[in-house]
């Protein structure tokens, strides 16, 4: 493992003292749910011609609501998982379970004083694997939302505490407490109240997912859009995706329906941040999107931060110029990022070189899965708060314990 300049008791300390907070992006939930590949760059060309064509738009939000967004269905009913997807969605469960524990036995047993015991969990991601994972686990989520029969969501609910009181002395000890930041949006929001003079809105909890089930009842057949190739390679490893101007030229012979119109309909009611060029304006001109942003800048503006960036590229600008900015407000901000080698220099040269911007890279170059992350460090340090020793270490002791009593 390339550590780069940090070992892991440097690790250890600033978990131990920092405020945590992580930065997570679609590359946790893949494969079972598709990275975004060339999507935005094809409705970037689309909304930004002269002409936008509704066919494109419908075949690419469709591509792109079935690869990316349709299997969260699944994590309310299994049965609802494509047999072909059974072994992706198994491990994309296991990841992030063991991910949470991991880090939820990180704030219980913490001993600083200093730092509450409570992590943010900031992501671009729209799925409910990090919802669902912690609620399953029994864990405090604050997912920004309040109120049981009608919950509405409101930015001000992430500034609670959790606390216990000891029926018999009063004692009040801290819970450890995930927050969850949905920057871009989730599947399970839902506009209410709407104002559409005033443009503004209000969101609760779509917890049975009925957006999601009423977009996939739409009877798109195949003659109504056109096919859709982003991010494929052919043998020779060459791109074959398609170009904007290809889907244009494969469009000829579609005609429009009334289907389409319905398509769009209900997609819009997703509320989102559709993957586009376009998104720091649609972030910044939406008050719940601006508020969630503001809130990431502040708590990586807070004195002793930590940030761990884990499947997340920097390629949303609006995100990366916060972060770079912050990086110059506070020099006591660590930045840790998850990467390839292959993309060390690349990462470098982003944040220019700076010294508080850390990238850690597995020995081989591929990419830095969940769990990959979770072995090298955040399981690691678990077993060492809890037990005294790192799980690495425990079991090489067993084994050679084993070993021993084999020889004799």
């Amino acid at each position: 493992m390339d550590k780069g300049i940090l070992k892991y008791d440097d690790l250890k300390k600033i978990i131990e003292s920092c405020h945590l907070n992580f930065l997570i992006g679609s590359g946790l939930s893949a494969p079972y749910l598709s990275i975004l590949g060339k999507i935005e760059e094809l409705l970037t060309a689309n909304e930004s011609s002269d002409q936008p064509n509704k066919i494109i738009e419908v075949s690419i939000k469709k591509f792109y609501f079935d690869q990316c967004i349709k299997g969260n269905l699944a994590l309310l009913d299994t049965s609802l998982c494509e047999k072909s997807k059974k072994d992706e969605f198994k491990k994309a469960n296991e990841n992030y379970c063991n991910f949470i524990k991991s880090l939820h036995t990180i704030l219980s047993y913490r001993e600083s004083n200093i730092v509450s015991k409570q992590v943010n969990l900031f992501t671009t991601n729209m799925d409910l694997f990090l919802d669902k994972t912690i609620e399953d686990l029994g864990f405090v989520l604050n997912d920004g939302f309040s109120g049981r029969i009608n919950p509405k969501f409101g930015t001000e609910n992430f500034h609670n505490s959790i606390h216990k009181y000891s029926s018999h002395y009063e004692y009040k000890s801290e819970l450890p407490l995930f927050n969850l930041f949905k920057m871009h949006g989730s599947v399970n929001w839902k506009r209410i109240n709407e104002n559409t003079a005033n443009r503004t809105y209000e969101i609760t909890n779509d917890s049975y997912l009925e957006i999601l089930k009423n977009i996939s009842n739409i009877d798109i057949k195949e003659e109504h859009v056109t096919p859709i190739i982003t991010g494929d390679k052919d043998k020779n490893g060459r791109d074959i995706s398609f170009t904007y101007e290809e889907l244009l030229q494969n469009i000829a012979s579609i005609e429009k329906k009334e289907i389409h119109d319905e398509y769009l309909k209900y997609y819009g009611e997703l509320v989102m941040i559709n993957p586009t060029k376009d998104k720091f304006r649609d972030t910044t001109s939406n008050f719940y999107f601006y508020e969630l942003l503001r809130m990431y800048a502040n708590h990586l503006e807070k004195e002793n931060s930590v940030l761990f960036v884990i499947g997340f590229s920097f390629a949303d600008e609006h995100i990366k110029e916060i972060t770079k900015r912050v990086l110059k407000s506070n020099p006591t901000l660590i930045i840790v990022i998850f990467c390839k080698k292959g993309d060390k220099e690349g990462f470098t040269n982003m944040f220019n070189n700076v010294n508080n911007v850390v990238c850690l890279s597995p020995e081989d170059d591929n990419h830095y899965s969940l769990d990959k992350v979770n072995d090298f460090l955040f399981e690691e340090l678990s077993h060492d708060l809890k037990f005294g020793i790192t799980k690495s270490k425990y079991i090489e002791m067993k084994k050679q314990v084993a070993e021993n009593g084999e020889s004799n």
